[in-house]
């Protein structure tokens, strides 16, 4: 309803104003829209009495009287705003039991657990925690488990109990890869510094490491380890073990202050003849040495040593000095005074090999200047005066067969 105005007309008794009726009809609707609207209707239901300064009025369940605003009926949007505080007074937020407090931004909930006390903060936390002198850090024994930093101390501390010797609460220093190993309370290498090879051992007179040489077990240290010849080997197994280094045969050993000798007492060997695989059964001057496989034995000549072996029933092979590759049944050529070896072993018994003066199985054999075998090595060292022609023939077989021409007259 509009507020209701009683006319008054224009002068006193013009009779052109309200009557009292309607002047009083038009009152008692705007007390009745008034009562309405703050109370019941037929009592007020706000109260203004003893108001305090930043009160609002507040409705008790019965009335609205002046009171504090205390509690929120809806989200708080600040609009941009601050929260803040008068007179040095504190901003409390106080959950009520168990509740928690909870912080988001950024998409992260960080909260303050109401039943545990514990901080989840699970994003990145920065903080700094470095003072200017140490005493300017919080105490030890308030803020167990605090750690800090002290500007221009190149040492971190932590406060903490500790139990060792009875300190306490201390704040104890904690060490970085800056820090030196006297940093420990139990090692101390200023008194006596260290010195190249030194390491740190035990005084239990000083309850202390402290540098010194590393002389420990030094009684127990073997000289040698395993030792090992060209036949067996040995293991020293105490510091006292001796080594032996014993001379084999014509060989001696001796030992003068810190040098091993080992010398050779036996007797060299000064000619050929004493050589274990040579033979100078008849050797004279102007002979060769030829070795036949076993021994280094004498020839009179320069020599030349053919590799023999058969061809089924049909050939000889060839194979030495004068042949690049293999050769069945060659024309051969000598000089005379040269000696040549021909070395049947291979076919042996089953190729006899003889040297003839005429051709084929029943030739007449020629025998100078040989010796040796022809199932074995046949050595022929050719006569000044041997034919200009000769055979070499298989004895068992006519086709292994071949002619030898002699040359150097």
């Amino acid at each position: 309803m509009s507020k209701q105005t009683i006319n008054i007309g224009s002068a006193a008794n013009d009779n052109t104003g309200d009557t009292l009726r309607v002047g009083g009809d038009k009152v008692n609707d705007n007390f009745n829209e008034l009562y309405n609207a703050l109370g019941t209707g037929s009592d007020l239901t706000i109260s203004l009495s003893n108001p305090g300064s930043g009160q609002v009025l507040k409705y008790n369940g019965a009335s609205f009287v002046a009171a504090d605003y205390n509690q929120l009926t809806s989200a708080l949007d600040v609009n941009s705003n601050s929260i803040i505080s008068n007179g040095n007074g504190d901003i409390t937020l106080d959950p009520n039991g168990t509740g928690d407090v909870r912080f988001i931004a950024g998409g992260v909930t960080s909260v303050f657990d109401g039943s545990t006390g514990e901080i989840d903060l699970p994003a990145i936390v920065k903080y700094k925690n470095e003072y200017t002198a140490i005493g300017s850090a919080p105490a030890a024994a308030t803020y167990p488990g605090y750690f800090f930093t002290v500007d221009g101390d190149d040492n971190p501390y932590v406060n903490m109990n500790i139990t060792a010797g009875g300190a306490g609460d201390v704040r104890a220093k904690l060490l970085t890869e800056y820090s030196g190993i006297d940093a420990l309370t139990d090692v101390d290498t200023t008194t006596t510094a260290p010195t190249n090879n030194q390491v740190l051992k035990w005084d239990s007179t000083a309850s202390k490491w402290l540098p010194a040489d590393d002389q420990a077990g030094i009684a127990s240290i073997n000289v040698f380890q395993t030792v090992t010849g060209d036949t067996g080997s040995t293991t020293a197994n105490t510091q006292t073990d001796t080594l032996t280094i014993a001379g084999g045969t014509n060989i001696a050993t001796s030992v003068s202050g810190d040098t091993l000798t080992i010398n050779f007492d036996g007797t060299v060997s000064t000619t050929w003849a004493a050589l274990t695989d040579t033979d100078a059964t008849g050797v004279v001057t102007g002979d060769n040495l030829f070795y036949d496989g076993t021994n280094w034995v004498r020839t009179q000549s320069p020599i030349t040593y053919w590799t023999i072996t058969a061809t089924g029933s049909s050939d000889y092979t060839f194979d030495g000095p004068g042949f690049p590759t293999s050769v069945n049944d060659p024309e051969l050529w000598v000089y005379r005074g040269f000696t040549y070896a021909f070395d049947n072993t291979s076919a042996g018994s089953g190729h006899p090999l003889r040297l003839q003066t005429t051709q084929g199985l029943s030739g007449q054999a020629y025998v100078d200047g040989q010796s040796g075998s022809g199932t074995g090595v046949l050595y022929w060292t050719v006569p000044m005066d041997a034919p200009a022609t000769l055979y070499y023939q298989c004895t068992l077989h006519a086709a292994m067969q071949g002619t030898i021409n002699v040359v150097g007259n």
